[in-house]
């Protein structure tokens, strides 16, 4: 082989992998975002800090357990920094989530379920994972959370828009 057609050749593969290397960071981004579990966005009727509180009542009033809040707004202003107000509320039952994690233990990094609460231009807005995209890929039926998970939706909706 020539030392003209080696250099051709080098040039040609430096091309393919540079235009590989190009092409792989929107790969990556195509699959983060099928990876995402859906999620439901809804406008609260009540303020920032009203929501934040009728929905850790209304978890209470059902028998569910908060088991952390975590209050991103703060977090950033401890660390001199300066964000929208964001609340993720962490709640749950050991009754409902412990069948899911003993049928299926991956389960577990879904449990216990999220709601964050937060406000951009004035509105408020609620955001919880979709119960049909939680359990996909899990040996989880929707059978099996209609009456329990699939029940934490519709109490943030009503309890957002009531």
């Amino acid at each position: 082989m020539t030392l003209k057609a080696t250099s051709l050749r080098a040039i040609a593969l430096a091309i393919l992998l540079g235009t590989a290397a190009c092409a792989a960071p929107s790969q990556l981004s195509a699959q983060k975002e099928q990876a995402m579990p859906s999620v439901h966005s809804i406008t609260s009727r009540y303020s920032f800090d009203d929501t934040v509180a009728r929905l850790q009542a209304s978890f209470l009033a059902k028998g569910m357990s908060i088991f952390g809040i975590v209050n991103h707004q703060a977090a950033a202003q401890e660390s001199g920094l300066t964000m929208q107000p964001a609340t993720v509320i962490v709640f749950g039952t050991p009754q409902a989530g412990t069948p899911l994690m003993v049928k299926d233990p991956e389960f577990a990094l879904q449990l216990p379920l999220k709601v964050l609460v937060t406000e951009q231009d004035g509105q408020v807005k609620v955001v919880f994972n979709d119960t049909r995209a939680l359990i996909q890929g899990s040996k989880i039926n929707f059978s099996d959370v209609e009456n329990s998970l699939a029940n934490a939706e519709k109490l943030i909706a009503k309890t957002v828009t009531e």
